[in-house]
């Protein structure tokens, strides 16, 4: 399910969730995250979130 954060360390990976999330709630945006090179990894898990819940319905 998170072949998209392979590569990251288990770090990075909890700070593009939590991002994700903040931004899902609009608290944040993308220009937000840093470091910068965790901005894809970031609308990659929001991507793969909205994927999920549409899945759902």
């Amino acid at each position: 399910m998170e072949k998209h954060l392979e590569g990251l360390t288990l770090v990075q990976k909890r700070l593009v969730k939590a991002y994700a999330t903040s931004i899902m709630g609009g608290v944040r945006t993308v220009k937000d995250v840093k470091p910068e090179v965790l901005q894809r990894y970031v609308e990659l898990e929001i991507a793969e979130r909205e994927i999920t819940k549409l899945a759902d319905a």
